[in-house]
């Protein structure tokens, strides 16, 4: 090592290299929190927000760790399997804080129906000591269709079509 070296130029390298590394936490959550759905690992995934975290499904948010937990197992029990495929993830850093847009494909057995969908997530990550943790989740659904009726229920406007629930227009396009 040349005994010139610029330590400007080493505290840029180490701060990208803490980006880098920061990024692949908040990755690893996102990965985690995945795994710990669709094992039913309810302590898991409350563990992995905030105290004051916040879960946004239609419309519907869940703020704190109670109301997260009260949400969760009330979702767990409603699908008898769950297989969620995280795809892609947009991730913006800033500091101990960061946000991101994290795209999946999810396979859902509900009331005996296999339902297939797609969602998004607009994700809002806090850094607690050396760990990543969910401040906000907003989950949004392009479709969710059961898999009798994919062909009409993706190419169709109302594509979000729960089993016992009537058939409404995707969050987005």
């Amino acid at each position: 090592m040349p005994n010139d070296f610029d330590l400007e130029q080493l505290g840029a390298l180490t701060r990208r290299i803490e980006r880098l590394e920061d990024r692949a936490r908040i990755q690893d959550l996102i990965a985690a929190y995945a795994i710990a759905v669709d094992d039913r690992d309810l302590e898991a995934v409350v563990s992995m927000f905030t105290e004051d975290g916040e879960f946004v499904r239609a419309g519907t948010a869940s703020r704190g760790r109670d109301a997260i937990r009260s949400f969760y197992s009330e979702a767990m029990n409603r699908y008898s399997l769950t297989l969620h495929q995280p795809l892609s993830d947009q991730i913006s850093l800033d500091g101990d804080r960061a946000r991101g847009i994290l795209t999946g494909r999810a396979e859902l057995a509900l009331d005996g129906t296999l339902v297939l969908a797609s969602y998004r997530y607009a994700d809002e990550y806090v850094r607690s000591d050396e760990a990543w943790l969910f401040a906000r989740r907003d989950l949004r659904f392009l479709y969710a269709v059961p898999i009798d009726d994919m062909n009409d229920g993706v190419c169709a406007t109302e594509r979000i079509r729960w089993p016992g629930t009537p058939p409404r227009v995707g969050d987005f396009l």
